[in-house]
């Protein structure tokens, strides 16, 4: 049986005062407006509130709307459109790797695990940028500086011809590393490996290091992920399978 619940007199008391308001002037007695006013407010309490239980199903949005930021109350997270809601909150795909938050691409898996297209330079399994071809073989924007072929690391240049970000460094013209500062001034970390100062050179360990975690196929030194073969590796191990 639906619930049915009745405004009390003040309630009704407010809904009368401004739903009201336009029509009482100077005219009206007080007689008048006294039996106008309990005649409104007897109607009104026998009416019934709108009731939705939806409402409490609903998260707890923002009242006061930020653009580009996340609806749900306490989420600061960004969002591409003015409106909406970010991956936490708006039941958007993930990467089908173990832990990985990042977005699918074809396969289910994101870049980084071997989804969505690799180069089509034979034994390359790096994404592709355009052309059906990786950064390194040419594929993606080239640098803007005459005779030059290395690939645009922004503002249309490489690094080499001042592309990309700089240090913060004062005096120090080098490409940022990590944390706005290039490797010499700070834009580095430590491999993870206990006791070891070297610095990271990719997925936290250095290149000493990196050599017991390199992908097992000879020649590649990405890091594995699964049964010793790195993302590249694996998609290339599966399609040789699926092969006829």
């Amino acid at each position: 049986m639906a619930l049915t619940t009745t405004f009390t007199q003040d309630e009704a008391s407010f809904l009368y005062a401004t739903l009201m308001a336009d029509e009482i002037d100077d005219t009206f007695s007080s007689a008048q407006l006294e039996a106008s006013f309990f005649d409104e407010v007897f109607t009104l309490t026998n009416l019934p509130l709108p009731t939705s239980p939806r409402l409490f199903e609903s998260p707890v949005l923002l009242t006061v709307e930020t653009p580009y930021i996340c609806l749900v109350e306490g989420c600061a997270a960004s969002i591409l459109s003015p409106r909406g809601f970010c991956r936490d909150h708006g039941n958007v795909k993930r990467c089908g790797h173990a832990g990985c938050s990042r977005g699918p691409q074809s396969g289910g898996l994101c870049i980084t695990h071997g989804g969505g297209r690799r180069c089509s330079v034979a034994d390359c399994f790096k994404a592709v940028q355009t052309g059906g071809l990786c950064k390194a073989h040419g594929g993606g924007v080239r640098c803007g500086f005459s005779g030059c072929e290395k690939s645009s690391q922004g503002g249309g240049f490489c690094r080499a011809h001042g592309g990309g970000k700089r240090c913060n460094q004062r005096g120090c013209d080098k490409g940022v590393q990590r944390g706005s500062f290039c490797a010499k001034h700070g834009g580095f970390r430590y491999c993870v490996v206990d006791g070891c100062h070297r610095t990271d050179r990719g997925g936290g360990v250095c290149d000493v290091h990196r050599k017991n975690k390199a992908c097992s196929v000879t020649g590649c030194m990405r890091l594995s992920r699964l049964h010793g073969l790195c993302p590249g590796h694996i998609k290339h191990a599966e399609a040789v399978t699926k092969a006829p």
